[in-house]
């Protein structure tokens, strides 16, 4: 429901087309159907699609109304962090795919009422609640921008929820978990607040007034998290909990989103805010959006005391091995892939890891380059993240830019480490990780075993039996052969290949020899005479060489 002004001959409504924190045109207003405007008497109003994602009403044959309605049908079936689903068991709505909003308007504190079904008893949500009565759910937000972000979990789903420093923190559990083994105990209220005290203690204090709000669906096969101004929704498989460096890759999640909170919902780029939902929102500053975030993440799973020095030193072994794997990071600076998240990061094809570099993965890396550095300067990422925070309270209406960050950076450890910080942004060079690694008392191990493991650089996938190519790393063996994305292996050497056979082809195929493949390219049968090579020398562990060193640097 909403009232025109007299002022007010037509008003547009839209729907997003995408989501803060996820950088891709979702084009939300596909799922509408059946859009009506009626005025108070009942009466039918015009209403014409004007864009593909907005609606323009005409009020001149309903001068005499005041109060009108637009009602419209959304369509809601698929389970993701930034889009809504509906079945019998539960209602999740993403703000942004669902709530229309008033074109060039604040919409200054809008209203929501939430009918559900007699069976369902439940909403969880980091709105505010205005009703007072047991069966009725209203919720109120100061504007637009604060309406569509926070999601709702609407049903019978477990909730839960812990204090800290006088606020309240609620759980929403939707999904089922194990239970967890003997050997391995967990406590999913406990380890979340004590990320939530550790995260706020290192920030100074939570930004938020009342109120935050997990929301977690626990589905087999999910993963991922999305950042809201007191709340976040997170998806995790709930049968990999029991498996311990799994479960650390859960807390880094929560710690990911709700650091989130402070760095990106306050502390963002200049770009970030206000929002245009209706184009896109470009910035090169993706690096401070989830690269410190994604450096921060694990660093406070590992001070918070969830994870052993051994065991921090195996995730930085994963980033690093991941990082290494990805011929894309010699054409894809940080800025370029910030810039283009649009278009790649979030519309991944075969040849995305030939030409492209997450700014997550590298990011996060850049950022641990950064810490480094600072530590030899007597100082660490603790003192930019002050910084940043001040800038924010100083001026919360405007977001930062490159060069404010930069001098702030300057500012903690002086010019010879922005000048290299800036280095790692902007350009595609290479990271001494080793020798940054081994200043502050770690220890790379390369696995020596590579060289005699086959290695083609390629993908696969199987459909039934049969074999078939899904990417090919540039400049790997099977590149330089010939063979292509959406190959079909079937035979090598003149032996039939079928998925049992591929998955032992390590060891048949020896490095060094050529061996002659026939595939499938387009329904037609191509011969390929193919060299395999020996797999890439990666890591096989980061080792503690200094654990007091180390602890020290790192906390």
């Amino acid at each position: 429901d909403f009232v025109r002004s007299d002022q007010d001959d037509q008003m547009s409504f839209f729907l997003p087309s995408w989501s803060p924190g996820s950088y891709l045109m979702r084009e939300y207003s596909r799922n509408i159907r059946s859009l009506e405007v009626f005025d108070e008497s009942g009466d039918r109003v015009f209403v014409q699609q004007s864009h593909k994602n907005q609606w323009l009403v005409d009020f001149k044959d309903h001068k005499s109304s005041k109060k009108f309605s637009l009602s419209y049908e959304v369509y809601c079936h698929e389970l993701t962090v930034r889009t809504s689903h509906i079945d019998s068991s539960h209602a999740f709505i993403h703000g942004p795919s669902v709530f229309m909003g008033v074109l060039n308007s604040e919409m200054k504190n809008p209203t929501l009422k939430v009918d559900v079904p007699a069976q369902w008893s439940k909403i969880s949500t980091g709105l505010k609640e205005v009703s007072q009565k047991r069966d009725e759910f209203i919720f109120t937000a100061a504007d637009y921008d604060e309406l569509i972000d926070a999601p709702l979990e609407i049903g019978c789903h477990e909730t839960d929820g812990f204090y800290v420093d006088g606020k309240a923190h609620e759980l929403a559990f939707y999904g089922l978990t194990l239970p967890a083994g003997k050997e391995f105990c967990m406590d999913l209220k406990d380890d979340i607040k004590k990320i939530v005290e550790h995260v706020s203690k290192t920030m100074g204090g939570m930004p938020y007034d009342e109120k935050y709000t997990f929301i977690t669906h626990f589905v087999p096969g999910k993963f991922g998290g999305l950042e809201h101004l007191n709340s976040t929704a997170l998806h995790f498989c709930p049968l990999k909990l029991n498996d311990r460096k799994m479960y650390l890759k859960w807390l880094e999640l929560v710690a990911h989103e709700y650091f989130h909170t402070w760095n990106v919902k306050r502390i963002r780029p200049v770009e970030l805010g206000p929002f245009d939902y209706v184009s896109e929102a470009m910035t090169r500053m993706h690096w401070l959006t989830e690269g410190l975030t994604s450096f921060m993440d694990q660093l406070f799973v590992y001070r918070a005391g969830f994870s052993k020095l051994e065991e921090y030193c195996d995730m930085m072994k994963d980033n690093f091995n991941n990082y290494w794997k990805i011929p894309g990071r010699r054409f894809d600076s940080l800025e370029d892939s910030s810039f283009n998240a649009w278009i790649k990061l979030y519309r991944p094809d075969e040849n995305s890891h030939n030409s492209s570099i997450s700014y997550y993965l590298k990011g996060g890396i850049v950022f641990f380059a950064l810490h480094v550095l600072f530590v030899k300067e007597g100082k660490k990422i603790d003192d930019l993240l002050s910084l940043l925070w001040q800038r924010y309270l100083d001026n919360p209406s405007r977001g930062v830019d490159a060069e404010e960050v930069y001098g702030m950076i300057e500012k903690v450890a002086g010019k010879d480490v922005c000048e290299k910080f800036e280095t790692m942004v902007q350009t595609t060079e290479e990271i001494d990780l080793q020798a940054l690694c081994e200043s502050i008392g770690m220890k790379f191990v390369y696995d020596d075993e590579a060289a005699s493991k086959p290695y083609l650089g390629v993908k696969t996938s199987s459909r039934g039996q049969r074999v078939f190519i899904d990417s090919v790393s540039l400049d790997g063996p099977g590149y330089r052969s010939g063979l292509n994305a959406g190959d079909e292996i079937i035979a090598i050497n003149g032996m039939r290949i079928d998925s049992g056979k591929w998955s032992d082809h390590v060891k048949y195929l020896l490095p060094g020899q050529r061996y002659h493949f026939l595939v499938s390219r387009l329904e037609y049968l191509c011969e390929l005479d193919v060299e395999v090579g020996p797999a890439p020398k990666l890591l096989k562990a980061i080792e503690v060489a200094d654990e007091v060193k180390l602890s020290k640097s790192l906390n």
